[in-house]
């Protein structure tokens, strides 16, 4: 066990720093991390991959908070992160993120326990849900529009998303990255081009957020909401954050910043722990877990998460602050302007080998995109239309 733990102590600082590189997600860290295998052996590999797993997704509200550049996991929870931090209150968005994150994996476990004690048959569960998801994804967006401040935006932002979804996810093939760059696109160009003339983040107040009852109940919410994710294939945990967008009411930042952090923690645990309940994994993770054929039981997974969770909220609260009593000694217009051309290089590396020139239109498409919806003042989760559309056409098989 201590040697586990030296390797999962190895994981989260891997983590720690993929987690502060925008654009870099873990199923990009993944392919190059399985050399190790076969030198750090079956179980300390295990530990390593949860330790990188929980501490990138921790440490990338950072940069989704203080910058605006997210995970693909995160977009839809940058927003509001980014709006607390012009307020000043960056410190307890990324806590109150943290702490979701926290209470999510916490709960995630308390909920398999109590179903693992329960002869539930998730198959028939899974299919009968599953006639019905596309009409549920459709019910969604029209809620979203009719709710929406400009319909006619709403609309076409929600339809310019859903036809590059269907091109990219749908009708041609796609690759791990390519969902990378198309939410660096979307959701973190358009954002940084937004701070170019400011120069500055602005005075903050670092200090603990009041833990109110009404946080656990977001957190409890997301957990459910990572928990459905298992039954639905071709969707990822940023279509239940969408989900959840028009669910919580996004006027309460923090609740609804609770319930991001939360799903997003749950979400990755559900997926590995759907390889022991559905046969299949639901993350980038969870198939490599499948594929190299890793043993490992509930109790060895629930301590790895455990720990994990427990440091990489520690370092979260630590960097976050040296982050932030730093930044303002820099030329905040001149980061984005280095972040737009650091994110740009990134996504031609990542799609180098395999259509470059393919990767790039979808980039500069993308950025329109969320340049639009950004300038329309369009709420930016309308584009997750990019993933809802090719599911609907997914689950209807047209």
């Amino acid at each position: 066990m201590i040697q586990n733990l030296l390797f999962l102590i190895f994981g989260t600082v891997t983590g720690t720093i993929t987690g502060l590189i925008p654009g870099i997600h873990p199923n990009t860290i993944i392919p190059i991390s399985i050399v190790l295998f076969p030198y750090f052996g079956s179980s300390n590999y295990f530990s390593f991959l949860i330790g990188l797993l929980i501490s990138h997704y921790f440490l990338n509200y950072i940069t989704s908070a203080f910058i605006g550049v997210p995970d693909d996991e995160s977009a839809v929870a940058a927003v509001p992160m980014h709006n607390l931090t012009i307020l000043g209150r960056g410190y307890e968005a990324v806590v109150l993120a943290g702490f979701g994150a926290f209470f999510g994996i916490i709960f995630s476990i308390l909920i398999f326990m109590i179903i693992s004690t329960i002869n539930i048959d998730f198959y028939s569960f899974y299919s009968n849900l599953k006639p019905f998801i596309p009409y549920i994804l459709i019910l969604f967006m029209v809620i979203s529009i009719i709710f929406s401040k400009s319909r006619v935006w709403t609309t076409l932002i929600i339809l310019f998303s859903g036809i590059l979804g269907i091109i990219v996810f749908y009708k041609n093939p796609s690759f791990d990255y390519s969902l990378t760059v198309i939410f660096t696109g979307m959701f973190g160009i358009p954002l940084l081009f937004e701070n170019l003339n400011k120069k500055e983040l602005g005075s903050q107040f670092i200090s603990f957020p009041e833990i109110k009852f009404s946080y656990l109940k977001s957190a409890i919410f997301g957990t459910f909401g990572g928990f459905l994710r298992i039954f639905i294939p071709a969707t990822g945990g940023a279509q239940m954050n969408y989900f959840l967008s028009k669910l919580i009411k996004e006027e309460n930042l923090e609740n609804f910043i609770i319930s991001q952090g939360s799903i997003t923690l749950s979400n990755e645990l559900f997926s590995i722990l759907a390889i022991m309940m559905i046969g299949t994994g639901r993350s980038g993770v969870s198939e490599a877990i499948k594929s190299l054929k890793i043993e490992y039981v509930t109790s060895e997974l629930f301590a790895n998460v455990t720990i994990a969770t427990g440091l990489s909220f520690l370092i979260l609260t630590v960097v976050s602050k040296y982050f932030l009593q730093n930044i303002n000694k820099f030329d905040y217009g001149q980061i984005s302007k280095v972040l737009i051309v650091f994110c740009t290089i990134l996504m031609i590396i990542l799609s180098f080998k395999t259509y470059m020139v393919y990767h790039i239109v979808i980039y500069l498409v993308s950025i329109s995109i969320g340049i639009l919806c950004v300038k329309k003042r369009v709420n930016l989760s309308n584009m997750m239309g990019v993933l809802i559309f090719p599911t609907i056409l997914y689950f209807l098989k047209i």
